[in-house]
């Protein structure tokens, strides 16, 4: 555990390659207020600009924390190595806590170039699945491996770790995203009059434009669904940056349901986004945690999600939501059937699903555990 007094002295620099809106970004924000609200001083920095989704530099400034810009645009690390190394000395920082690989490698670079203070990482999915440069992974374990501590965040991730890679498994510790879930009570606007869907039966996913995300899987289920319900939408949001969702308009095209298929793209107001719905779903084909579920979850919707790790580690089968079959359409229709076809049971999901967030995935959780980490590891300046 930790003292209020070794609190107050701890200072932190994140490091992370943009801040533009996603799921790792999202949380460090979320994190870093946190740990401010305990007392440690934290500071953000950045390789890249980031293009397409939110920008949150000044999110995060306006909840008192500094941005730092590395300048790490391109795949050089040259420049951003450098400008670390002169921020390092000038905050002196007792951690020094990277997230995402481009910034596990500039902390690898700053630990062999005499960070005296303490390194963590985060690790934030299963990067074998999802990272565009994975061919890179075999040079990550022994990155890895210099970090005084790693956050896994979720047992998934730990697992790909420790078995993957061969990690210490004392050295990879889970940390749950968390969220505020005050903030997903109530919706600032109500989207059902804007998108001209009042009455309607509304399924939703969010997630960016991509294979990996099963945005195609929702759309096949719906060539069943609207047999028997035929007035269901299903509404997909997320950041496009390769342009996939033309693949999935003409594929909506070619099943004939899409008039009951909107791609809306990036969403600033996720909290009216979930309230608006009837069913959250998420067929994602790999994830590292699946933070927009607990967001739906804390909005008080039934869920349907893919029976993948670790997105079992998040929805309790039959109480909170229902498991689908990975890569079967059907499985995901019969599933969302069943909750438009019983609200009152889909109602209580929701409520359930909001106690167990409030419980397991709260931020104040999460940058508790943070702390139990950092305590764990020397704090030299």
């Amino acid at each position: 555990m930790f003292s209020n007094m070794w609190i107050r002295r701890l200072k932190v620099l994140h490091v992370i390659n943009t801040l533009s809106a996603g799921g790792a970004e999202l949380h460090l924000l979320t994190l870093c207020r946190h740990l401010k609200v305990f007392g440690v001083e934290t500071a953000v920095a950045h390789l890249k600009e980031g293009k397409g989704s939110r920008p949150l530099q000044s999110d995060f400034e306006a909840a008192g924390i500094p941005v730092f810009y590395l300048g790490g645009e391109g795949v050089g690390l040259v420049r951003p190595w450098l400008r670390l190394r002169c921020l390092l000395k000038q905050e002196k920082p007792d951690i020094l806590h990277t997230h995402l690989p481009r910034a596990d490698l500039l902390g690898f670079l700053m630990r062999r170039s005499g960070f005296s203070g303490s390194w963590v990482c985060s690790v934030h999915g299963i990067y074998a699945n999802s990272w565009r440069g994975r061919r890179a992974l075999p040079l990550f374990g022994p990155i890895w491996r210099r970090a005084d501590r790693i956050i896994a965040i979720s047992r998934a991730v730990r697992e790909w770790l420790v078995q993957g890679f061969q990690l210490p498994s004392e050295k990879v510790q889970v940390v749950y995203y968390g969220i505020e879930p005050e903030r997903w009570v109530s919706p600032a606007q109500d989207l059902r009059v804007t998108w001209g869907l009042a009455g309607k039966p509304l399924v939703a996913s969010v997630g960016r434009l991509e294979p990996v995300k099963g945005h195609d899987l929702l759309i096949r289920a719906m060539s069943f669904i609207v047999q028997q319900f035929p007035p269901t939408t299903l509404l997909i949001a997320g950041h496009d940056p390769w342009g996939y969702g033309r693949i999935l308009e003409s594929l909506a095209a070619r099943l004939g349901v899409e008039k009951q298929v909107r791609i809306l793209g990036f969403q600033n107001d996720i909290p009216s986004f979930l309230h608006a719905i009837d069913v959250f779903a998420f067929a994602s084909r790999s994830e590292g945690f699946g933070q927009v579920v607990i967001e739906a979850m804390a909005a008080g919707k039934p869920v349907v999600v893919s029976r993948i790790a670790p997105l079992t580690e998040i929805v309790v089968d039959g109480e909170t939501g229902f498991w689908a079959e990975p890569e079967i359409p059907e499985s995901f229709a019969e599933k969302i059937l069943r909750l438009l076809s019983h609200p009152e049971e889909a109602r209580m999901m929701g409520r359930r699903g909001q106690a167990r967030v409030a419980t397991f995935f709260s931020a104040s959780r999460m940058a508790r555990e943070t702390l139990n980490v950092y305590a764990a590891v020397p704090t030299t300046r």
